[in-house]
């Protein structure tokens, strides 16, 4: 009796050996197939990332932390700060990723963390970004965002355009003409008109020529 259940015990090891039957997975000699929504480690775009924290602000339990990182892109992200999540707190909840406003940052398929010490699962940007621009693509970025900045401000201390300035409301076909002005207070509005008729919309009185107002001050 007893010899009859070793035999049967061995023709179910025979059995799935010859039938290449899958009794044990070999990880991590072999990763198992996972799904496309899978919640692994996440990462990081750097090159779209525009450094809002907003995946910061959503993480319920507050393991997100915006830190400096220089491969991004200073066109989008003027501070150049990228998260840097704390494994060891987080739950894989996903909020980060949904609340992305450029979704720059998303859950991957890599699974595997370890470390000897806590600081060794807290990891940077370095680590999470797949997609960053390398130093000279950096160096060309900042000097465009340099010239974006200067021509901005120049164009700030720059003098307004003088000549035809149209009054607001509906005003597509009137055409540059005679200097009009507010007969209450000319300096607050001039415009050109090719017409009489127009009205200040401050103090709802009709436009009247600049000439006009001059010669009756004389």
């Amino acid at each position: 009796m007893l010899n009859r259940k070793l035999l049967k015990n061995f023709k179910w090891t025979l059995k799935t050996a010859i039938n290449d039957v899958e009794v044990t997975r070999l990880y991590p000699e072999v990763m198992m197939e996972l799904p496309d929504n899978e919640r692994g480690i996440h990462e990081l775009d750097a090159t779209t990332c525009i450094g809002c924290a907003s995946c910061a602000r959503i993480c319920p339990n507050s393991c997100i932390q915006m830190v400096h990182f220089k491969f991004g892109n200073p066109l989008k992200n003027k501070e150049m700060q990228f998260p840097q999540i704390d494994f060891g707190r987080c739950m894989f909840c996903g909020l980060c990723v949904d609340e992305c406003p450029v979704e720059c940052l998303k859950m991957g398929k890599k699974v595997i963390m370890a470390g000897w010490e806590r600081k060794d699962i807290i990891k940077g940007p370095e680590f999470l970004a797949t997609k960053n621009f390398s130093a000279k693509e950096v160096e060309d970025l900042e000097a465009e965002a340099k010239r974006i900045a200067s021509e901005k401000a120049a164009a700030k201390k720059a003098p307004a355009k003088s000549g035809y300035e149209p009054i607001p409301g509906d005003v597509k076909k009137i055409k540059p003409g005679a200097e009009m002005v507010c007969p209450r207070d000319p300096a607050h509005l001039k415009t050109r008109l090719s017409s009489v008729g127009q009205r200040c919309p401050d103090h709802d009185v009709e436009l009247v020529r600049a000439d006009s107002i001059k010669k009756s001050g004389d």
